[in-house]
């Protein structure tokens, strides 16, 4: 039996993969390879998407752990 995840729990999610993200970031700063510029561009359109999604139902991004400049991490 499935259950609806509560807000906390999205927010938790969502908190992860923002520092995964940012983590992501760095290694390819630091180790600038194909995988890990690819992965850190996984994290990006992962975190667009839902972005897109939040804003489309109103939501406030920062509620959700998206700073204001979030994606400028992981923009090449």
């Amino acid at each position: 039996m499935s259950r609806q995840l509560a807000r906390s729990e999205v927010e938790y999610i969502i908190a992860r993969l923002v520092k995964n993200a940012n983590d992501s970031a760095i290694e390819a700063k630091e180790t600038p390879c194909e995988f890990n510029k690819g992965r850190k561009q996984a994290y990006y359109e992962v975190l667009d998407t839902i972005k897109n999604e939040l804003t489309f139902r109103e939501q406030n991004l920062q509620d959700y752990g998206y700073e204001k400049d979030w994606e400028k991490n992981l923009m090449f």
